[in-house]
């Protein structure tokens, strides 16, 4: 056993021994290869390209690849030292993703290893890199690196401390433009942390931004990361130029087409990214941030009426949805008093906003933006509403689908408006409603409007439903009474104007229903019951509590008024109605007012400034004014017409009426340019005349006749009367009347027959029934109401007169001063001898024996003085001795006749 034991020990014993000898020899040749080794890299750089593209690959991490074509290794220890680092030189070296997209390329970079590190030490390994390329980056780069290996030579950490120089980020139309920018990386398997990132964008326009990030990213199943960036300023016509096309390219083209001026400032943003374990892919999750505007100009609505001015925040809680909230800014010149906005959809190819605005102004500014394209909301609404004026408060909510072809029906909204203080004309242009208090409510296809106002002082409320969808359908209830100042303002309520006088309250309703766009028609109600009527003209009138009532139906156009369909007026005494045909000519079968009775049509002018048309006739025209009127100017329409009636009545009973009577005529308001006016006995024709005056010429062969018929004389036969008349518009006249053949019945009388004949004649005294008058002339003037009578004169062969003086043609107060001349065939001789007949009658008419006489006091029963030594003073001596007149000779009263009753 022994033998054996020993044999074992020194097998093993030679075993060990060999072994050592071979480790021994190993070591001595790993030695001398180390040696070797660290002798060749003392005299050249090895060449090493795959491997170390294999080290870098296997050190970079699942799915990143590194190529270099050229890696040299070079270590000085061999001379200086086993403490020298190994220093690796790389050229072209490549970094791809597993899909073999290049994420960099590094022209050149330089490795220094610590040789502890090939023993586990894990001292850093410094990388300096020059002229780096990535994808999106055409500009200079400069890094430097260090990283910290791991057991095995594994990757533990790196930080990269990169800079940039002037150059574009992006590709193709995605490219910004930079001054500078650097950033300082910080990697560990499976984290990216990105810090003190830092950008200056290249000035354009207004525009030098700055810019500052950081970037976060962790490796779970799949890569997350955050970008956060900060912008300093943008001017809004710049920010195209910063903002890439590619990124967020709906949100961004929405802000670029609506933003258009301003300025942005303090954006604060923060991206959100996601990538594959390989990085395969890169994709953009979401995005949160905000900016703030100052004096922008929004486009609300494409192609609309912008908000300008406006100061707020664009903020976008995630990358689909934004908010924009306005603390100040105006639409035209509606002011914003506070509104925001919410754009939904906005990673979609559609976006949707939702506008919610407080307003305030003057409502023509309001009427303007609604106007405005492309909503236009009420280009179909009266013109009067577009006419308004006053100040409003209100809330706008429109939901607005951001469409290129965006139509007013595409929007969704809801107004709602108080109106204040408002004017506005109504259908009539003599009337406005005032003070008008209105609320207003509209979802986009109508409106509705309750308002209460002032029309023509009296209170009236409004009532509006217009809806817009197709044609449009308006309904306008607007009901009110009528007083005393609407008649002012409509011109009814003169008592002196001859036509239509109304005073007292008209309660009315008017109903206007039709298309909002085109033709609509009106129902007029109004009860006559409290009111006082009058035609003076027709010698027509109504008191206060008599019944009556008008109705009618009116045609609209767009809002005004363009015609009369048909009407109805009653009253006590007082019946018309008529109607419209299709061409517009009204008809009026029916025409009873007091004791006129006729029937007639009246034809509207076919374009503005054309004469209103008409043709009446009928058995009796009453025209027995009560009072006179005075003079007016022309006022009103013009017009065009003729009449016909068998009689015609010019004054009270007993006056006997004109018969046969017919008129043509063209005029303006209550005055007639031209006329003809015929009647049995009767003609009288009106022309224009120089300076803005009229001709009248009148002729009859029975005076007495006409004169009965005016009521102004009822004791004069017969007589051929011719009188020429040259007036104006303010009553001033000048003419002559002559008249022939006349007998006057009650010869007291002819103080009635000049005053009522309106002719302006004599007053004369004379004495006896039956006087007939051969030959009269009355040359006259009137102006103010002041007839002035410049030496008339009449006679016969047994008696002539003069008179000179002044009647009040209103009162009938005269101030005359006459010569009465008895024999005055006989008396008149020596006062028509050539050169003498001056000195036997001192005036013109006048006899050698005259008696003077002074007439005072009102015609219709006037105080006569004769001055009885006037005749027995031949001529000459009466006027030079003051015996023409009653001064300085006491007169001697004459008592009328006792047949005169005035």
């Amino acid at each position: 056993m022994k033998p054996r034991f020993g044999q074992a020990a020194r097998f093993f014993g030679e075993t060990v021994h060999q072994l050592g000898r071979i480790v021994m020899l190993l070591f001595v040749l790993i030695l001398g290869l180390v040696g070797l080794f660290a002798f060749r890299l003392s005299t050249a750089p090895l060449e090493l390209p795959g491997l170390a593209s294999k080290l870098a690959t296997s050190v970079s991490g699942q799915g990143i690849s590194v190529h270099m074509q050229e890696a040299e290794l070079a270590w000085a220890g061999y001379r200086l030292g086993g403490g020298m680092p190994f220093f690796i030189r790389l050229r072209e070296i490549s970094v791809r993703n597993t899909v073999g997209t290049e994420l960099a390329r590094i022209p050149s970079a330089d490795m220094v290893i610590p040789p502890a590190d090939l023993f586990g030490a894990r001292a850093p390994i410094l990388i300096n890199g020059h002229g780096a390329t990535f994808p999106l980056v055409s500009a200079p780069v400069s890094w430097r690196a260090t990283l910290r290996p791991g057991p095995g030579l594994t990757f533990a950490s790196g930080d990269f401390f990169v800079t940039f120089g002037a150059g574009r980020f992006g590709r193709g139309e995605n490219q910004v433009a930079i001054s500078d920018a650097g950033f300082d990386l910080h990697i560990t398997p499976g984290a990216v942390d990105v810090t003190d990132g830092r950008v200056t964008l290249a000035p354009t326009g207004q525009s030098a931004p700055h810019a500052r990030f950081t970037f976060t990213a962790r490796l779970g199943q799949a890569w997350q990361g955050r970008l956060n960036a900060t912008l300093d300023a943008v001017y809004a016509p710049d920010l195209p130029q910063y903002w890439p096309p590619g990124l967020l390219a709906l949100t961004r083209k929405w802000v670029v087409d609506n933003i258009t001026q301003g300025r942005a400032h303090d954006a604060a943003f923060s991206f959100y990214l996601s990538a594959p374990e390989n990085l395969s892919s890169l994709k953009l999750t979401n995005v949160t941030g905000q900016f703030t505007g100052d004096d922008l100009t929004l486009y609300w609505v494409p192609h609309g009426e912008p908000l300008t001015h406006l100061s707020g925040v664009f903020a976008m809680p995630d990358h689909d949805q934004a908010w924009i909230t306005a603390r100040s800014g105006q639409v035209g010149g509606v002011h914003l008093v506070q509104g925001r906005m919410h754009i939904t959809n906005m990673a979609g190819h559609d976006q949707d906003g939702d506008l919610d605005l407080t307003l305030g102004g003057a409502v023509p500014d309001l009427v303007a933006a609604l106007n405005a394209p492309p909503l236009a909301l009420l280009k179909a609404a009266p013109a009067g509403l577009r006419a308004a004026t006053g100040r409003f408060e209100g809330e706008v909510k429109l939901h607005i689908p951001f469409r290129p072809d965006l139509r007013p029906e595409d929007l969704a909204m809801k107004v709602k408006m108080s109106l204040h203080a408002v004017t506005m004309p109504a259908l009539l242009p003599q009337l406005s409603f005032t003070n008008g208090e209105a609320e207003v409510t509209s979802d986009g296809h109508g409106v509705q409007a309750k308002a209460t106002a002032q029309l023509g002082g009296a209170p009236a409320s409004v009532l509006v439903d217009d809806q817009f969808g197709g044609d449009g359908r308006a309904d306008i209830v607007v009901t009110g009474q009528a007083t005393d100042n609407i008649w002012h303002q409509l011109g009814v309520a003169d008592q002196d104007a001859g036509a239509l006088t109304i005073a007292g309250r008209v309660p009315f309703s008017l109903h206007v229903q039709g298309p909002v766009k085109g033709t609509q028609s009106a129902l007029f109600n109004a009860d006559l019951s409290a009111a006082t009527l009058a035609l003076p003209g027709l010698a027509w009138a109504k008191k206060a509590g008599d019944a009556g009532q008008i109705s009618a139906t009116l045609m609209l156009e767009d809002g005004n008024l363009d015609g009369l369909r048909a009407f109805k007026i009653s009253a006590p005494g007082l019946a018309v109605q008529g109607a419209a045909g299709a061409d517009g000519v009204i008809s009026l079968p029916d025409i009873h007012i007091a004791r006129t009775v006729a029937h007639g049509t009246v034809t509207p002018p076919p374009q503005p400034g054309q004469p209103w048309r008409f043709a009446v006739s009928g058995a009796v025209l009453d025209l027995r004014r009560q009072t006179a009127s005075s003079p007016h100017p022309p006022s009103g329409p013009a017009w065009q017409g003729q009449m016909s009636f068998s009689q015609v009545f010019l004054a009270p009973a007993p006056a006997p009426p004109l018969h046969n009577v017919s008129f043509t005529g063209v005029g303006q308001g209550g005055t007639a340019e031209t006329a003809q006016i015929n009647a049995d006995d009767l003609s009288v024709t009106i022309a224009p005349a120089a300076g803005q005056r009229h001709a009248m010429a009148l002729t009859t062969s029975d005076a007495g006749a006409v004169l009965r018929a005016l009521g102004a004389y009822s004791a004069m036969k017969g007589g051929t009367l011719t009188l020429n008349d040259i007036y104006d518009d303010g009553g001033t006249s000048s003419g002559t009347l002559t008249l022939e053949g006349a007998r006057f019945v009650d010869a007291p009388d002819v103080t009635k027959f000049l005053q009522a004949l309106t002719l302006y004649g004599v007053a004369a005294a004379a004495s006896g029934p039956g006087l007939l008058v051969d030959h009269a002339i009355m040359p006259f003037t009137t102006s103010h109401g002041v007839l002035t009578l410049n030496g008339a004169r009449a006679f016969s062969s047994s008696l002539g007169f003069t008179a000179s003086g002044t009647i009040e043609m209103r009162g009938l107060a005269c101030v005359l001063d006459a010569t009465i001349v008895p024999a005055y065939a006989v008396n008149t001789l020596l006062g028509k001898l050539p050169l003498l007949g001056h000195l036997f009658s001192a005036e013109r008419g006048g006899g050698l024996i005259a008696m003077n006489a002074h007439i005072t006091g009102r015609l219709t029963d006037p105080h006569v003085m004769l001055n009885p030594f006037s005749a027995l003073t031949p001529g000459i001596l009466r006027d030079i001795f003051g015996l023409g007149g009653h001064e300085g000779v006491k007169p001697v009263p004459v008592a009328p006749s006792p047949g005169s009753t005035k």
